[in-house]
């Protein structure tokens, strides 16, 4: 190289070395080897006016970005061709595609053990200090997991121009105009987002190839995804760390991002990276204006805010990144939630509704089946999901209407609809039936003044109209999943709710106070059992006399108050008038 240095006219103590000569120097250097000058000036690290990027054959990279101290080998590359490859000199990339093994830099020797420098150019399969065959180093092994996304990295800044064309395909149109150096230098400026600990490291130029195993290079393989999905791939992920709130032992994500958007406009980056940068910030910035808050979201859905953080983590609802003001966070898609937004009306939980009304919670439900009711639907986390709620609107219109037609009754009936309901057994009560005959006009009832529920004050004129057709069971309605409260099981079976307690256990079990079964338990149960206040109702008899009228027709009783159905309306006569 000395002789070589020499011919080019450089002959002063403190002349440039050959790798550094001028377009001049390039020219009698490739006369002087027989080659091109097209060759050399491939070859070589030939500055840019600004002296801030280096030519790595073909492609200019930041002049940080290569290194030249000290040499870096591949012991299976070196004994398949015994020289020296230029992607071994790029300083964030120690390893070598050619046989998928990290780099060594020291001397295999165990006597030797030293850093191999540019003692020489012939000879480069050799140590610099002892000559030991470098190939006789053992590397270790990149593991496949992040090999396709180094090949995607390493074929960005290749030598061979079909390598290069064939990696930017993968490349979305946001990245179009980037070259190959500068898309290595935005992927090692979104490295730390993978790994914090990259922010002091992949500038250093005194890594160490221990830490670019371990750190660098996983962390620039990932990169590969968010340059072929940018910017939205690079969004997701870091939405999905902030959405699941981990704390990796990489650091904070959230603050490497920031870090990352904030600092667009720093000198060391070239202007091509802080475009780009600047415009993913912008990007961030105007998708406030798209997306809700959790805290935003429970104000205008009235929904339990740890519910929705729930189904936002478990991806039930779309969510995206967003900066607002100088705070990264993760927001809910406005669009998605809307049918959410616009649902959040004035409501009623259906024993609400029941007791404005005065009657069963089953009661409720066939109303909203008939159409004389609108169902709300219950925001995530405000009571069970199974649960029914009223639109407050549609109760008061229907309890105003009814009121209406039975003011204009033009005479007073003598029953009350609650009283005729108790001599009905062993199925649910026809309530809902009943208000929409009344409604539609085909029943004639009218109501009593006082404080009580409406449904509590209606009258009608004799009771046999509840043993017509329309005010039968119909299978219209499908009770497979609702819930009855216990109140609704006593209004069923005809029993005081004050007097239930006596036969919660036997009916029901053990358990606590507060708890629903479901309407098919109700129903089993009122078709197996009848209580002594309807057998009562039904005899004329009173309520003492009831059970010395059952023994003498040889029914005996379940429990305290309680006949097998079955057995009393087969065995005593007048049970099933009605």
């Amino acid at each position: 190289m000395a002789q070589i240095t020499e011919v080019t006219g450089d002959i002063q103590p403190s002349r440039p070395h050959a790798s550094f000569c001028d377009n001049t120097g390039l020219e009698i250097l490739a006369d002087c080897l027989g080659i091109s000058p097209e060759t050399t000036r491939l070859h070589s690290p030939l500055w840019t006016p600004d002296t801030k990027m280096l030519n790595l054959c073909g492609t200019l990279v930041a002049r940080d970005f290569l290194q030249f101290s000290y040499r870096r080998f591949s012991p299976k590359a070196l004994s398949m061709s015994a020289h020296h490859r230029a992607l071994w000199q790029v300083r964030q990339l120690p390893i070598c595609t050619e046989t998928w093994e990290y780099l060594e830099d020291l001397c295999p020797n165990p006597s030797c053990r030293r850093r191999q420098i540019w003692r020489r150019t012939a000879g480069i399969e050799l140590c610099d200090y002892c000559a030991e065959p470098l190939a006789r180093g053992l590397a270790t092994p990149v593991p496949e997991g992040l090999r396709d996304g180094l090949e995607k990295l390493v074929g960005l800044i290749h030598h061979e121009s079909d390598r290069r064309r064939i990696t930017r395909r993968h490349l979305p149109p946001g990245l179009a105009e980037l070259s190959g150096g500068h898309l290595l230098e935005l992927a090692c400026v979104l490295a730390p987002v993978v790994d914090r600990r990259l922010t002091s490291l992949s500038n250093s130029k005194s890594l160490c190839l221990d830490s670019a195993r371990d750190f660098i290079v996983p962390a620039l393989a990932a990169t590969w995804s968010f340059l072929a999905g940018w910017p939205g791939a690079i969004e997701q992920h870091v939405a999905e760390k902030l959405n699941r709130g981990n704390n990796d032992k990489g650091g904070s994500t959230r603050k490497a991002f920031y870090k990352v958007i904030c600092d667009y406009n720093a000198p060391r980056l070239s202007p091509a990276v802080q475009k780009v940068l600047s415009e993913l910030a912008d990007r961030c910035r105007t998708a406030r204006s798209r997306g809700l808050s959790i805290v935003e979201m429970t104000k205008l859905t009235g929904a339990d805010r740890p519910t929705l953080l729930k189904m936002r983590k478990a991806g039930k609802l779309p969510y995206f990144l967003a900066l607002d003001g100088i705070r990264l966070q993760v927001l809910v898609n406005r669009e998605a939630v809307a049918a959410m937004l616009t649902l959040n009306k004035p409501r009623l939980r259906l024993v609400h509704a029941a007791e404005m009304l005065g009657m069963p919670t089953y009661a409720i439900r066939e109303l909203a089946h008939l159409g004389l009711l609108t169902a709300a639907s219950v925001p995530p986390g405000r009571g069970d999901y199974l649960q029914l709620a009223i639109c407050r609107d549609s109760l008061e219109a229907f309890r105003g209407k009814l009121s209406h037609l039975l003011s204009q009754s033009p005479e007073k009936h003598p029953i009350r609809l609650a009283e005729a309901m108790r001599g009905i057994g062993g199925r649910p009560k026809p309530w809902a039936r009943v208000l929409k005959a009344i409604a539609d006009g085909d029943l004639l009832a009218s109501a009593v003044d006082g404080d009580a529920p409406l449904a509590q004050r209606i009258m009608i004129r004799s009771e046999k109209v509840l043993s017509l057709e329309r005010f039968q069971h119909t299978g219209g309605m499908n009770w497979s999943s609702c819930m009855v409260t216990k109140t609704d099981l006593a209004e069923i079976m005809n029993i005081s709710p004050p007097h239930f307690s006596r036969h919660s256990e036997f009916l029901l079990g053990p358990g606590p106070a507060f708890r629903e079964v479901t309407m098919d338990i109700a129903r089993q149960l009122a078709r197996s059992y009848i209580t002594t206040s309807e057998m009562s109702r039904k005899l004329r008899l009173y309520r003492r006399a009831v059970g010395n009228f059952a023994r003498i027709h040889g029914v005996k009783p379940q429990a305290s108050g309680l006949f097998s159905r079955t057995e009393a309306e087969r065995l005593i006569p007048g049970l099933l008038v009605s």
